[in-house]
């Protein structure tokens, strides 16, 4: 397969026998009732899939690769055609000529307009048995008036007679070369729609690749299960290939993973209604609030359509190629009416797998009727935290720009306060670039503030510094002999504050790369000198008479504070930054260090470099005081160790 070509999934819909499986073979040669139960019926039960290669309408000659997906039309299996359709580009809509707009029509209608298909090509079938072609072709527009498709293209066309089926083909052509390029956000999922196996093959699943590409030899994780599976070898379009691009038919070959209705009743294993994608999106969850939004268009001879849905009832949730049983609950009212949009969440017995904006339906199981549909907001909800007032303020963020990403970046932070990049909105349709950058542009404009990995909404952030700096300056002033706030203590008031003890490192960093500073094992203000007690000032004036007798060749430790008094004033001294312990026998002032450090400097800039000796002759000091001198400036990189000589860190 070349994989230079633009892919696209292009998937029928409309009422059975409207002529879907046989306008397909017409375009594209194969026949997609590929059952032997759907020879036998005359109609599609499963998908059917088949191959489309059309040149591209630029005249660029480059093709245009298209996988078909047929979809059935009987009522029983609309369960199968939201399968098909939930990964589509372009929409071949079908209704036949001689029977008109039927309530399966309808309901695929509202079914792909749930799903958030835009767009369609309406092909008008069987225009060789409509008697009044005009009258049929009015009465489709008014069922497509004031909806998505109310400008779509409309081609008339005949499988039997050949009548149309050009303009179909470039009409296709036309608009998916005007459709912008299938995305990719590095993030692939496969929703199983087929899983079986072949003898001496092994396991082998088929469905449509969305959002990244997976290659072979790679390993994928089994969603909801949890499973490994190992990408032996994969085929698109029948033809092996080493990677398959996302917007494409796949089948892959898998190790490591049986099918579900091999394992005799044990868990896991693979089936329809499975996800294969990448181990580093998270887990299925049971739980995840929506929006929701019944149409307020009836389908004839289904009351069950019009009617209000009650909060509290179960539905079933049709996403990808999996059907669910779901609780439905409301937020702010008790039922939803046709024409009506609500926040809700879906509660599930059984986990799913779910993307931040993926699109769903809602239907009743039991009677076979579309109720609704959706859109994903929070893919990882807390049943306990739906009816509080922060996930409603949430959910109307995300509500107003479900596809938006710098409002889903800034509702997260809102709501959660802190984020991980590597990890903030990992379960989304957008690339870790695409995130980073939006969360690099928020930090720029003050929305946000980043330590390292993590990122913090800004007015929180400022808020919970701002309780940091006051509790340190608040020691200042009430002790002004304290060095600082011990750390330790720091951290465990802190602790009330943070959602997590762990951001108190990030509290830290943030404090340190401002205004304040380390006191050995305190933080105080850059500008806070911490005065000698006064029972330590007599033994704190004669240390530093002691240290400035010689600034450069200074008494020994020992020396510098004789008693008990003097070592608590000498280390007091040594935490303000007045001393400096070179060494554990060795002290000097803060003002003899960078005396000497000035000094050496000077020199190596003048020879370039020089040995230790050649720098104890220039500064005059000892060596019991350079040496480890010299250790502390290379430690700090202001000098660099070749051998036996020294030269400026560069």
């Amino acid at each position: 397969m070349d994989q230079s070509q633009r892919h696209f999934i292009l998937g029928t819909a409309g009422h059975i026998d409207h002529g879907k499986s046989s306008l397909i073979e017409k375009l594209t040669g194969t026949d997609p009732d590929r059952l032997p139960e759907e020879k036998a019926r005359g109609m599609t039960i499963e998908l059917g899939f088949a191959q489309l290669s059309i040149p591209a309408g630029d005249g660029s000659g480059d093709d245009l690769s298209l996988g078909v997906v047929d979809v059935p039309g009987h009522a029983d299996f609309v369960k199968n055609m939201v399968a098909g359709v939930g990964a589509i580009d372009l929409a071949l809509f079908i209704v036949a000529a001689d029977d008109g707009w039927m309530p399966q029509t309808e309901e695929h209608y509202q079914i792909l307009t749930y799903l958030g298909v835009k767009n369609a090509v309406i092909a008008l079938t069987k225009v060789d048995l409509a008697e009044d072609l005009e009258l049929v072709l009015e009465d489709l527009k008014e069922n497509l008036e004031g909806g998505i498709w109310e400008d779509a293209p409309i081609v008339p066309v005949s499988s039997h007679t050949g009548e149309g089926i050009d303009e179909l083909r470039g009409t296709i052509s036309k608009i998916l070369t005007d459709a912008p390029v299938v995305h990719d956000s590095g993030k692939p999922r496969l929703p199983v729609d087929r899983a079986f196996t072949i003898k001496g093959v092994g396991t082998v699943v088929t469905g449509t690749l969305t959002e990244g590409a997976v290659a072979t030899g790679s390993d994928l994780v089994v969603q909801p299960g949890g499973e490994t599976a190992h990408v032996r070898s994969a085929q698109s379009h029948n033809q092996s290939v080493e990677s398959v691009p996302p917007g494409t038919r796949t089948a892959l070959n898998l190790t490591g993973v049986s099918l579900r209705e091999d394992r005799r009743g044990a868990r896991g294993g693979i089936g329809r209604g499975d996800v294969l994608t990448l181990p580093n999106f998270g887990e299925a969850v049971t739980a995840i609030d929506v929006l929701i939004s019944k149409s307020n268009r009836g389908i004839r001879g289904m009351k069950q359509s019009t009617k209000a849905i009650r909060t509290g009832r179960q539905v079933m949730f049709h996403h990808g190629s999996s059907g669910v049983a779901a609780r439905v609950h409301f937020l702010g009212q008790r039922s939803l009416s046709p024409g009506e949009t609500v926040l809700a969440e879906l509660r599930f017995k059984k986990p799913v797998f779910v993307f931040a904006g993926d699109s769903f339906v809602l239907r009743n199981a039991s009677l076979g009727v579309t109720l609704a549909g959706g859109i994903v907001l929070d893919e990882n909800a807390n049943r306990r935290a739906f009816r509080k007032p922060f996930q409603k303020e949430f959910l109307e963020a995300r509500a107003a720009a479900p596809h938006d990403l710098e409002t889903l970046i800034r509702s997260q932070l809102k709501r959660d306060m802190v984020a991980q990049v590597s990890s903030l909105l990992l379960k989304s349709h957008f690339s870790s670039e695409a995130i980073a950058e939006v969360v690099s542009k928020l930090v720029a404009e003050g929305a946000l503030q980043q330590s390292g990995d993590w990122v913090f909404e800004a007015v929180w952030w400022k808020r919970i510094t701002g309780v940091a700096e006051e509790k340190i300056m608040a020691v200042h002033r009430e002790h002004p002999d304290q060095l600082g706030f011990p750390l330790r203590e720091l951290r465990t008031v802190m602790e009330w504050e943070l959602p997590a003890p762990k951001f108190f490192d990030n509290v830290l960093e943030g404090l340190l790369s401002g205004e304040f500073a380390k006191a050995g094992p305190n933080i105080r203000h850059r500008d806070h000198i911490p005065q000698l007690p006064p029972e330590l000032v007599k033994a704190g004036q004669l240390v530093r008479k002691r240290l400035a007798s010689d600034l450069k060749s200074p008494p020994n430790k020992g020396e510098t504070a004789t008693n008990p008094a003097e070592e608590k004033a000498l280390r007091f001294l040594a935490h303000t930054g007045e001393v400096i312990e070179l060494d554990p026998k060795t002290v000097i002032s803060s003002a003899g260090y960078d005396l000497i450090q000035s000094e050496i400097v000077a020199y190596l800039k003048e020879h370039r470099k020089a040995t230790a000796s050649e720098l104890r002759q220039h500064t005059g000091t000892v060596r019991r005081i350079l040496m480890p001198l010299l250790e502390r400036l290379d430690e700090h990189k202001v000098t660099v160790r070749e051998g036996d000589d020294r030269r400026l860190f560069e």
